[in-house]
């Protein structure tokens, strides 16, 4: 018996029809097939191979349960390094702005030219953040306003023992 190509044999298998479906001829496809089979033996054991097929025996591979938890682990890892190299970038940011204003010529000491560079820039980004805040509120307060409790309908609703 010559063995015919994976391919071949799946389009035979996509061509054929489920059980009861009728040919061109008007007759049942399955009985077509079986008379075919009965005449030739390879188109017996390709049917029986479809079968086999159809039958849901396909082994599928069983899951690799660590693949997971090493992803899990790679991914946090990687998170950690670019949240430790963030941390390092802004304190090497905020050591060079407050060494270099150091360096400016004021009548006070540098010191006190660093200490209020520190300050200044602390006190810049804590007004930016509220004011950002600020912002998110109003945005959310205008949202509501004009999609009231009392406008919705039934439908937009999603109530816990619904179907």
């Amino acid at each position: 018996m010559v063995s015919r190509p994976i391919w071949q044999r799946m389009l035979e298998w996509v061509q054929t029809s489920t059980p009861g479906d009728m040919d061109p001829a008007g007759d049942k496809t399955e009985e077509v097939l079986e008379e075919q089979a009965i005449k030739d033996p390879e188109k017996a054991q390709s049917l029986i191979a479809l079968e086999h097929a159809r039958s849901g025996n396909l082994r599928l591979t069983e899951p690799n349960w660590t693949s997971k938890p090493r992803t899990l682990v790679l991914a946090g890892a990687i998170c950690l390094i670019a949240l430790a190299t963030l941390a390092a970038v802004t304190v090497a940011g905020a050591v060079f702005v407050v060494h270099n204003a150091a360096r400016l010529k004021f009548p006070w000491p540098p010191a006190g030219t660093s200490t209020l560079t520190l300050v200044g820039a602390s006190l810049l980004g804590a007004a930016a953040w509220r004011a950002g805040q600020a912002v998110l509120r109003r945005r959310a307060v205008r949202a509501r306003a004009q999609n009231p409790p009392e406008s919705r309908t039934e439908d937009d609703q999603n109530p816990v023992g619904a179907p």
